[in-house]
């Protein structure tokens, strides 16, 4: 088109509703605007705040509606910026299509929901309706506010993380952003303030726990022997776990796992001879193999009943998720597993995330560690190694040769060793020694058996 002319006007529809039977006419409350757009077509709209709500304001929706005819005439004139355009779009309406964008890539309901709730949450406190309000001092605001409640740093790491996302879908997929706020925004520091340390149970424990919950005690088991996550257990079905071969495992499926891997998983002889126990004779493959999953209550109940308490003395706690830190940690402390064997069973593919996040040091044996050290005592090596006959060194031993005789003549001569007189006792070693030599020269001839030995005459 040659020209562009900017044209609109507000107004409140007419709705039409009922009373006492009849049919009543009457105007909207909110605001909509008809305009022409850049390419002549006739738009009509409802006109919204970035909150999401209506207009019931006529200067505010004349306001609005100048914006709008604003960015009609940059676009007839060429010169439209994805970005300028889109600064003034609300928040929430871009919220829900990075929600479609999550589950388009198959994340777990929980994770949805939690980062929906997080990123809500940031954006209404840090009063951030627009994209163009997405800004890093905004958002270093709102996780001040955050810690100004007392949070734990990874709590507050876990929002900004979820606004990272956000914000990083902006960029890379919806192309409304130029860049990212969130990375110049520093994560928070947790070292040496971590509110929440989880424990491992003692096989003792563990075993008294197996024996006051009957019904629950399978679920347990596996959970404390595989490491398998609560999640991973809810759907685990028969089809999953190879109890025919010679060496039985769980192989989850990836799409039930946290990483989305499908890593094998060895079974004990015991669990696998109870999982087959276990199974009906009627089993479909697809049937899950626990139907019912024990809440956090019901195992509170059950640790109660076991007399084991949730916290400990240090402030450790036990939940569902710490029988996964009882697996790991029995796999150094019971098993004597190694550092990458322990982190392919617990299927990490950090080793410190198995070393410093699910092994409960308190289990390991230190002091049996520390005991197996080699000894640096003279006086007590010395006496270890002549209670096992290993005493002495071989550079110190002295070959001392035998005399021929004419009863030996012909023959090699034969050697003997004995210590040298700077050793304790090497006057006892040296008598022996002679005694042995004597003993060689007073032995008869050998007449007989193999070799090509010529019999003396």
């Amino acid at each position: 088109m040659d020209s562009y002319r900017a044209k609109g006007f507000v107004f409140r529809p007419v709705v039409t509703g009922r009373r006492n039977g009849r049919r009543h006419r009457r105007r909207g409350s909110f605001y909509w605007a008809q305009y022409r757009d850049h390419t002549g077509e006739t738009v009509r709209r409802s006109l919204r705040l970035p909150n999401g709500q209506g207009i019931t304001d006529k200067a505010v929706a004349e306001s609005e509606l100048r914006r709008v005819l604003d960015l009609e005439q940059r676009r007839a004139a060429g010169m439209e910026n994805a970005f300028i355009e889109a600064a003034s779009t609300p928040v929430r309406l871009v919220l829900a299509r990075y929600i479609r964008h999550l589950r388009g890539l198959r994340r777990s309901r929980v994770h949805i929901r939690k980062s929906l709730a997080r990123i809500k949450w940031l954006v209404e406190h840090a009063e951030i309706e627009r994209l163009a309000h997405l800004q890093s001092d905004k958002i270093a605001t709102g996780l001040d506010t955050l810690a100004g409640k007392d949070l734990a740093p990874k709590t507050i790491n876990d929002y900004r993380a979820a606004v990272f996302g956000f914000c990083r879908w902006l960029v890379e997929v919806a192309k409304l952003l130029e860049s990212n706020p969130v990375a110049p925004v520093p994560a928070r520091q947790r070292r040496g303030d971590v509110r929440k340390v989880r424990r491992a149970l003692r096989p003792d424990e563990a075993r008294t726990l197996l024996g006051v919950a009957p019904k629950r005690a399978m679920f347990y088991r596996v959970q404390m022997l595989s490491g398998l996550r609560v999640g991973e257990l809810r759907a685990l079905q028969w089809r999953d776990v190879d109890l025919d071969s010679d060496r039985p495992a769980i192989i989850p499926r990836a799409e039930t796992t946290k990483s989305k891997r499908s890593d094998p998983i060895p079974l004990q002889t015991e669990l696998a001879d109870a999982l087959r126990q276990m199974r009906p004779a009627f089993a479909q493959p697809t049937d899950r193999i626990f139907r019912t999953v024990p809440t956090l209550t019901t195992f509170k109940a059950d640790l109660a009943r076991a007399g084991i308490p949730v916290a400990d003395d240090q402030g450790r706690t036990l939940d569902r998720h710490a029988l996964r830190t009882t697996f790991v940690t029995w796999l150094s402390s019971e098993a004597k597993a190694d550092l990458r064997t322990a982190q392919r069973l617990a299927r990490h593919t950090d080793p410190r995330l198995t070393l410093g996040s699910y092994t409960d040091v308190r289990l390991l044996d230190h002091h049996g560690a520390i005991n197996r050290l080699p000894s640096l005592d003279p006086e007590r090596d010395h006496s270890r190694a002549r209670a096992t006959g290993t005493h002495g060194r071989a550079e110190d031993l002295v070959v001392l040769p035998v005399v021929p005789s004419a009863a030996t003549s012909g023959r090699e001569p034969s050697h003997t060793v004995a210590t040298p007189p700077s050793h304790s006792g090497a006057q006892v070693h040296k008598e022996t020694a002679v005694a042995a030599n004597s003993h060689a020269l007073a032995e008869p001839p050998n007449t007989g058996g193999g070799g090509n030995r010529t019999p003396v005459p």
